[in-house]
């Protein structure tokens, strides 16, 4: 994978944390008992393990009431156990199964290291998807039907004080408030070259304390989710870069010129 020369480029972008995900119909007989056999495709890079609660299905839909914010809508069979975490040695990647979702987060926590960058990201969440793919059809006789994919970026910006939110962020417009806290957030439906809802583009921002309450920062996290035009890796891969896109841009769009110089952007 190669980055697309026309996109913004930081040499030293706040992210925290990056996910990649896919969302699936559940496999059939499945059991909790099969757990094990999925770490092991995964285990010499991912050797730790933790169980997490299950995620509900989410089906991004348009022309209504979104189903996130009313009735939930299953199709098909519920997922059943729970949700497994592989963890890498130094916890910065992990690996989220369950039944009907697989995704893989890059964290820059617990152990600070440098932004491994979209496309190696990317390129190792298809490797470990093809693995899926494979172990699904040889054990279970089933090919994956992916029906929703998603991206999102997680930025944390740190600050002396909240009221430096117009430095940061174009929407402030330079007022300079005396703020005390901040949440806000809005979504963008994005459309195909036939005006077509093909996903929602998610802004969340707020102020956040570091643990011990001494330190500032915004939260700013864009998402991406929708469903690809295919049902296949290919088909969500395509999605989820297309996704990234539009999050780098409307990142570079939404935060100032004092921000991108601090952060190194590249002309």
């Amino acid at each position: 994978m190669q980055r697309p020369e026309h996109l913004p480029d930081f040499t030293d972008p706040p992210l925290d944390e990056v996910v990649l995900g896919v969302q699936f119909a559940p496999v059939p007989s499945y059991a909790s008992v099969y757990a094990m056999e999925i770490w092991k495709l995964f285990k010499d890079e991912f050797p730790k393990v933790l169980e997490q609660p299950i995620l509900e299905p989410q089906f991004e839909t348009f022309g209504g009431l979104n189903v996130q914010t009313g009735p939930k809508i299953q199709f098909g069979s519920a997922p059943v156990g729970s949700r497994l975490w592989f963890l890498s040695s130094d916890e910065n990647h992990l690996l989220q199964f369950q039944p009907d979702r697989f995704l893989t987060n890059w964290r820059r926590q617990p152990n600070p290291q440098p932004y491994p960058r979209y496309e190696g990201i990317a390129a190792s969440f298809l490797e470990s998807l093809k693995k899926l793919e494979a172990h699904f059809a040889e054990r279970f006789a089933y090919k994956i039907d992916i029906n929703q994919a998603e991206i999102g970026y997680i930025n944390i910006i740190p600050v002396d004080d909240f009221s430096e939110a117009s430095d940061w962020f174009r929407m402030w417009n330079g007022a300079h408030l005396n703020t005390e806290a901040l949440n806000a957030s809005f979504n963008e439906v994005i459309t195909d070259q036939g005006g077509k809802p093909i996903a929602r583009l998610r802004h969340d921002l707020q102020s956040v304390f570091s643990p011990d309450g001494k330190s500032k920062a915004f939260r700013l996290s864009i998402t991406y989710k929708g469903k690809p035009a295919g049902s296949n890796l290919a088909s969500a891969l395509e999605f989820i870069s297309g996704g990234r896109e539009a999050i780098v841009e409307r990142f570079d769009e939404i935060t100032t010129e004092t921000a991108h110089k601090i952060w190194g952007k590249q002309a």
